[in-house]
């Protein structure tokens, strides 16, 4: 939702050319489509067929109504986004290999999330849709112990749309077919987003695919502390504060792809929007694949309708953009199907409370919680806030980036975790719109100050790096080795291999007494 100037190249010949609305209708397309197969699969015919052609509907008038302003006026259609080639093949080889070394489609050595990740796809597509799963079926003596049933069933609840469409090709022929589905469906998620990114940096720029690859806050300075000290509070990279993490981007590729790339792509698009009649569908989306992001990006969509030329209006014109058909029925529609879904399970989040009130001392959280801000969050405020400080959006993200570490929602804060990732892309967007136009200064600047702010601004982005590198460390390394990763820890949901995750599956994927909740009662599948 902010102006740019476009990317332009000399000839069409000489690049890739697509219109702006071409990008939002492509991309708000691949965002929906998980959403068409969850409501076909898994919500009974008649509620399934009628809110299927429901989405399909809010689709297609959102995609009309793109090119109007906020006064339904349609704009001129000649925005367009222009690539030169070498950029749409690198942009497009870079989405394929980093979804591959990160991990999906089980390619390559994973990290540690994977267990469940697999779990998922196959579950999905083992089981009928809604997967149920009975007690009765694990073998495990030491998982039935932990869970305490020897019978009954159980219903699977997760965000788990984003695998749908992989595991409903995998249901007809198999589960590699659907790895390799995944891995090229992730690819594509990437690849747009890059496309969508470099709208907004005023020329073509390799800077897109490094900043989305290496973005993460300057956790090579508490790490390094901890490599002298070795300091009780630090638990992992992204861990050096107790109940508080920013995490990396590849960190987030390699564990929650599943959340992060369509969040990402979320932004783009809510970016993009020309008018706010659509913005319960577009930031809705993200309940589809990651309640916690929908935190995030609600003040950042609230900030959006005081802006002036791309808001909402004034007076009635105002009324009429906030209250459009498709953002009244958008909001409907998702949370009485994916809201009630997840509020099925709502004793996944019980562990929460002040983040304060989880430190033997509390007073210690305030010299946690600056020491956290200045590693995760001033030094990219401090490289983006001059060109976008009168930007009320931008000024909103940092707003949650600043409150977030207050709350602490699960054991890990998946608050923090997955609330942050609209607003730290937002700044993403804006380091990787900065970084372009570094990158084509020739000169190194003649005064102090300014040769000084340059050396910062490039110590940052080499230490922001860090995490990204370790993590590829671990994985080529340990696939050159041979080490194992892992691979059937979980196997399924249904007939849990090893013991010591039986009790966080049952906490975070398993519904018990389903029938009474609303959705297993009156949406689903009987």
């Amino acid at each position: 939702m902010r102006e740019v100037t476009q990317i332009k190249t000399s000839s069409a010949a000489e690049g890739f050319k697509i219109p702006l609305s071409g990008f939002y209708a492509i991309a708000l397309i691949y965002l929906m489509i998980p959403v068409l197969v969850f409501t076909t699969g898994y919500l009974k015919p008649g509620i399934g067929l009628t809110a299927g052609v429901i989405f399909i509907g809010l689709t297609l008038v959102s995609i009309l109504d793109f090119g109007r302003d906020i006064n339904g006026k349609k704009l001129e259609d000649n925005d367009s986004i222009c690539l030169p080639w070498k950029f749409f093949i690198v942009f497009a080889v870079t989405a394929l290999v980093l979804s591959f070394i990160t991990g999906v489609g089980e390619f390559i050595f994973t990290l540690q999330d994977h267990p469940f990740r697999r779990a998922i796809l196959r579950d999905l597509i083992d089981y009928d849709w809604p997967v149920i799963y009975d007690y009765a079926t694990q073998t495990n003596p030491l998982v039935r112990d932990i869970l305490g049933f020897d019978s009954g069933n159980v219903a699977f609840c997760y965000y788990f749309a984003y695998f749908m469409p992989a595991a409903a090709l995998g249901k007809l022929f198999g589960l590699g077919f659907a790895n390799v589905f995944l891995l090229i469906w992730n690819s594509i998620g990437m690849f747009l987003t890059f496309i969508g990114m470099s709208r907004f940096c005023h020329r073509p720029s390799f800077a897109v695919p490094f900043v989305y690859t290496f973005f993460a806050g300057l956790d090579a300075l508490p790490d390094l502390f901890y490599a002298i000290t070795h300091y009780e509070a630090w638990l992992w990279l992204e861990g050096y504060v107790p109940g508080i993490s920013y995490v990396a981007n590849f960190t987030e590729y390699c564990n929650v792809f599943n959340q992060v790339v369509p969040c990402f792509l979320v932004v783009v698009l809510f970016m993009m929007q020309k008018n706010t009649r659509s913005l319960a569908l577009t930031c809705g989306l993200l309940l589809v694949y990651s309640p916690w992001a929908v935190i995030g990006i609600v003040p950042m969509a609230i900030a959006s309708l005081s802006r002036k030329e791309e808001g909402c209006g004034k007076g009635i014109t105002a009324v009429k953009n906030i209250l459009s058909p498709v953002n009244i029925i958008s909001a409907i529609a998702l949370l009485g199907i994916f809201g009630s879904f997840y509020m099925s399970n709502s004793g996944a989040v019980d562990y929460r409370g002040f983040t304060f009130s989880f430190y033997e001392q509390p007073l210690w959280f305030i010299p946690c919680y600056i020491i956290f801000v200045l590693v995760e969050v001033a030094p990219f405020v401090l490289m983006t806030g001059k060109q976008h400080k009168k930007d009320a959006v931008f000024i909103a993200a940092v707003i949650t980036l600043l409150a977030l570490p207050f709350y602490r929602i699960s054991g890990m804060n998946d608050l923090t975790m997955r609330g942050s990732m609209p607003a730290l892309f937002l700044l993403q967007i804006y380091i990787a719109s900065e970084l372009a136009k570094r990158s084509e200064i020739q000169d190194v600047p003649k005064e102090k100050k300014a040769r000084n702010k340059l050396i910062a601004f490039y110590l940052v982005i080499i230490l922001m790096m860090f995490p990204a590198l370790e993590n590829m460390f671990v994985i080529f390394g340990s696939q050159l080795t041979g080490d194992q990763s892992n691979a059937e820890n979980i196997g399924s949901f249904g007939n849990i291999n090893q013991a010591e995750y039986a009790e966080v599956i049952e906490e975070q994927f398993y519904v018990e007494d389903y029938n009474k909740t609303f959705f297993y009662r009156f949406l689903a599948k009987d």
